[in-house]
């Protein structure tokens, strides 16, 4: 039967090298599966009691803390607030399990499920199986009010859920003498298979500060490390660090878990408070589904007034613009009512004039002499003849110049403002007889 070792540092010098286990350590792959990093012949120590530093921001996710082991002793790495490396991502603690002749770290991974941990009870929503201290929905993460701690930062994303908040038992290690027995379920082998991400670059940087730390060996705390959480990753000092509590308890559970090789008459009382503890845990994952159901059911209920109210806002900007097209559309019919008013008045007002000069010419046609009697007569002359009966025998007379005399001479016509003038002398009888020679000459000619 495999037995657990005395803890001291010369039980330790037989194990993995210090540079060959840190290699190890630090060159985990970006897809790995729970691999095993390194392996021991000692169990880790108990898990210690610590309170969670609170929440610095909506996004970051709890990483608890964990055992990490080099140069012969085993740290504390911390446990700390860390953002995922993608939306929908959550994390896998690693854990110590026994392979049957060593003790063997299996790293932590992120994924969109959490996979097995060994049923390690980290608390702050790490009970063993899975992770109750939130999840993810549609990009934004939801925080159980139930399991973390928020101090002075309000959280949007909020819901409740009733679960073991704190770690019970203790216990650090899976398999062997006093360690946790449970096994992965179908499901959580299912996951462990699909693809994973390895630590980010912060958690290696808590891991590599953790190392540097000899406050944080267990050979110098004893099981209750000064710094058992952080705000954030790296930062090791100021508000929010926090260290562990009940450090007594923690090295007496240490002594009772581990002797110089043969079990402990305590193991059993162990035993049967980790079964208390997982018959408690069993009873709060069954109210889980009802839990979970509510909230559901009210996530549902938000959705739907959520999108009821969309519904509402959409019809009210509808009703808007089309108030507003028919304000518009009824402005236009009117402008185009005016302007086919105008138009309709031209038309009128030109038909009008059109008619009146229609009128106008058909007065004339009927009537011809009116435009001619409103013209003055010319004057009449001393014979009663007007003056324009003399106009052709004038143009004649311009061609002729030579019959100029021949032309009937009389009197101008009267003219009231002029002077009475003499009666002319009429021509003598050889005046006479000499115009008549002319006239036949020209005749001949």
């Amino acid at each position: 039967m495999n037995m657990i070792k005395p803890f001291n540092r010369q039980a330790l010098l037989g194990v993995l090298a210090a540079p060959l286990a840190a290699a190890i350590m630090m060159a985990l792959p970006s897809a790995a599966s729970a691999q095993i990093v390194v392996s021991v012949d000692i169990a880790p120590p108990p898990i210690p009691v610590y309170e969670q530093p609170p929440l610095p921001g909506e996004g970051y996710i709890w990483t608890p803390g964990y055992w990490a082991y080099d140069q012969a002793d085993y740290y504390w790495v911390p446990g700390t607030w860390v953002r995922p490396p993608t939306v929908g991502y959550l994390w896998t603690p690693g854990y110590w399990g026994w392979d049957g002749n060593r003790y063997a770290f299996r790293s932590g991974y992120w994924g969109t499920h959490v996979g097995f941990y060994g049923g390690i009870n980290y608390g702050y929503g790490y009970g063993g199986r899975g992770y109750e201290g939130g999840y993810w929905n549609r990009g934004a993460f939801y925080y159980n009010r139930n399991v973390n701690a928020f101090g002075a930062y309000r959280v949007r994303n909020v819901y409740e859920r009733p679960v073991v908040n704190v770690t019970i038992n203790r216990i650090s290690f899976n398999g062997g003498t006093g360690g946790i027995n449970i096994r992965a379920s179908n499901d959580e082998q299912r996951w462990d298979r699909e693809h994973h991400v390895q630590p980010n670059a912060e958690q290696q940087r808590q891991r590599e500060m953790a190392s540097q730390n000899k406050e944080l060996r267990a050979s110098v705390n004893h099981g209750a490390p000064t710094i058992a959480a952080t705000p954030k990753a790296g930062v090791f000092e100021g508000p929010g660090v926090v260290r562990a509590r009940e450090a007594s308890a923690a090295a007496n559970e240490s002594k009772a878990n581990r002797t110089d090789g043969k079990p402990n008459a305590e193991a059993p009382m162990a035993n049967r408070d980790q079964a208390k503890t997982n018959a408690e845990s069993a009873k709060v994952n069954a109210e889980a589904p009802k839990t979970n159901g509510a909230a559901v059911k009210s996530n549902a209920d938000a959705a739907k007034t959520a999108r009821e109210d969309a519904r509402v806002k959409d019809a009210a900007a509808k009703t808007n613009v089309a108030d507003a097209n028919a304000d518009a559309a009824k402005t236009a019919r009117e402008d185009a009512r005016m302007k086919a008013d105008a138009a309709r008045t031209q038309r009128q007002d030109a038909r009008m004039k059109s008619e009146a000069a229609k009128t106008d010419r058909n007065d004339a046609m009927r009537n011809p002499d009116a435009g001619r009697a409103e013209r003055p007569r010319a004057n009449a002359d001393a014979n009663g003849m007007q003056q324009d009966n003399q106009r052709p025998n004038q143009r004649v007379n311009a061609q002729n110049p030579q019959r100029a005399d021949r032309q009937p001479q009389g009197p101008r016509p009267a003219n009231p403002m002029a002077r009475p003038e003499q009666a002319r002398k009429a021509p003598s009888a050889a005046s006479n007889e000499n115009d008549k020679k002319k006239e036949e000459q020209h005749q001949q000619h």
